[in-house]
Parts: structure tokens; sequence; C-alpha cells
């Protein structure tokens, strides 16, 4: 199943673009000073790329909430977007309804479930999304496309990202078995290792894809950091231990002149404690072409890892038994309050 969703994705891609282009928003009484997106796991990954996307056109700032609780500073100046794949998550539930009191901008996407109930209860936006009853990391191409066509409508981000996103498409789409083989190739080499993700700070959100797309799918540990940050850390801890590293490096023609020479100071100095270093040197000509190659790439790279280790990609099981017993203490605490 998740082999077939891996390749849909360019398809997808199209789908989302036509439903972006039919989304009904109502304009802003008044401008809003910030932008924060409720959402986690595979529903909260699409507005990490869409705030780096954005992030050389768009004014006010824009950033994630992946708790419970919203930053003080949002009030009615504010524009809350809930994304929620499943409409059910209880963090995202739980920011709609503080955006809601403090009287935010609200914007909810979602495939259904309590979070469109309720935005068409209080009469906020909302964006529906289709495929649901699929795992939400399948659908990154529905959440981040919406995000970007209401960051479009609302000023925050060029209208040339579009022709980016079609010139990705047929990248993709170019590029499909050769993105295919390439994984292949690489989870041979990291396959029974740790892996460590690097890239600069301009692609962060495909470091976090590819570790999330690793941990849900291929059912292992992993870890990831941004250049030039790690050069304040994390590089000092690259001295000889028990565990057998495999490092990934995400490189674009476009990255800083000093991030290119950072990277390539630090392959010297972690050459020395891993034989398993692999550069992945993006395709495509803009920041959307370039992050959304390396996207399918490393959820190929997560299928490849999940049959080399002979895993269910699909399975989340410990996900569910932890929503579950969530589910059972809340009910448990809402009888004694009663």
């Amino acid at each position: 199943m998740m082999d077939k969703l891996i390749a849909s994705f360019p398809q997808q891609l199209k789908e989302a673009m036509k439903i972006g282009e039919n989304i009904k928003l109502t304009a802003l009484q008044k401008a809003v000073q910030n932008i924060v997106v409720v959402g986690l796991g595979g529903s909260g990954i699409g507005a990490e790329f869409a705030i780096e996307f954005s992030a050389d056109y768009r004014k006010i700032p824009m950033l994630t909430c992946k708790g419970y609780t919203l930053p003080a500073f949002v009030d009615e100046n504010s524009m809350v977007i809930c994304s929620s794949f499943s409409g059910n998550t209880e963090e995202t539930l739980a920011g709609y309804e503080q955006a809601n009191l403090k009287g935010a901008k609200i914007i909810c996407i979602a495939s259904g479930g309590k979070l469109i109930e309720l935005a068409q209860k209080d009469g906020h936006d909302f964006i529906m999304l289709p495929g649901a009853g699929s795992p939400p990391r399948a659908n990154l191409a529905f959440s981040m496309t919406q995000l970007i066509y209401l960051l479009q409508f609302y000023g925050q981000i060029s209208a040339t990202v579009f022709d980016d996103m079609k010139k990705a498409i047929e990248l993709i789409e170019l590029e499909q078995e050769h993105i295919k083989m390439k994984a292949e190739r690489m989870a041979k080499f990291i396959a029974g290792k740790f892996p460590v993700i690097y890239t600069t700070d301009r692609m962060g959100a495909v470091a976090v894809r590819l570790r999330q797309q690793l941990n849900e799918n291929g059912k292992i540990l992993c870890s990831h950091h941004i250049i030039p940050e790690m050069n304040h850390n994390e590089l000092v801890g690259w001295r000889k231990q028990p565990t057998e590293f495999a490092v990934v490096i995400f490189r674009s023609k476009d990255d800083h002149p000093q991030n290119q020479a950072r990277i390539e100071i630090n392959k010297e100095i972690i050459g020395h404690y891993t034989d398993t270093l692999i550069e992945v040197f993006a395709k495509g000509d803009s920041l959307i072409e370039q992050a959304l190659y390396c996207v399918h790439l490393s959820d190929w790279l997560s299928w490849e890892i999940a049959q080399l280790r002979q895993v269910d990609a699909t399975e989340v099981k410990v996900i569910d038994f932890l929503k579950s017993e969530l589910a059972n203490s809340a009910a448990a605490e809402k009888k004694s309050d009663n």
C-alpha cells in the first residue's frame, strides 16, 4: 500500500493544485501580524515546507505549534491554521479552542472529523482534503499545497510558486525511476546503521521529512540537524563511538557559499568516524523543485529500508496504542470529575 501511495506523489500534487485553485476563503477584516500553524506529524510537516518556501517573500512571522498550548502572543491579530488530516488530533483541537477564545482568524485543513465540524459550527474557513482513512504522512501533497494556496491568497507568498510546483511535478515524473533506483542503492548502504541526516537551513524541512519517514515507514531511530547550527554543537560529538553511523547530506547548488564550505569541512571531520557518507544533490532550479525532489527520494528511501528490514511500512500500532491509552486516561479523568 505505502509504495503505491509514494508512487502517486506527483499525481497527488496535481490533484492538490486543482483543489487549491477552487478553495473559498474569506478576506481579512484587518491585517494579521503573525501566522501560527497547529499541526503534528504527517499533518504538520507541510507547514515546515510552507514556511521555508515563503521565507523570502513573507513579511510577517510564521511558525508551527506542536503541542497543546498556543504561544501567548496569539490574539485577534493572529491567523491560526489548524491542520489535522483526520480532523481529530487532540493537540490540534486544543489549539483550535484556544484560538477561538482569543478571537484569532482561524482556518482549518482536514479530511473531516471534529475539526471540520467545529469550523462549520463556529463559522470559520475550512479546506476539505481527500484521502480520508489513509496515513497522514502519505498525504503531504494535499496539506502542504493548500497551505501554499492559502498563503498566496493572503499575499504571503509569490504567485510564481505555482510555476515552480508545476516544474517540480514534471521533474519528479521524469526522474521517478531514477529516484527509485537511487533510493534502493542508498538503503543498502544505510541498512543496519544509525542514520544521521544533515542539510542547510534553507531545506530543513527535507531533513525532518526523512527522519519522520524513516521512523514511521522504516521503524528505525535516526537523527537530523541543520547546517550551520550543527557546527556550533553536534560537530564536537563526532568521536569514536560504539554505534555505526550512516550520514546523509542533502545539498543544493543554491546553498550559501559559506555553508558549502562548511559541508566540505564537515565531511572531512566526519569521515574519520564513519565510512558511510552519502551526498544527495537536489535536482531542480528552484527551492520548491529541489525540496520536492528530495522529499520523493526520502519517501522511497524509507520504503526500501522497510523492505530490507521486512517490516510493514504502513503499520503504526504503537501510535494507535498511545492514542487509545490517552483516550482511556481522559475518559477516566472526566468520570472522576463528575
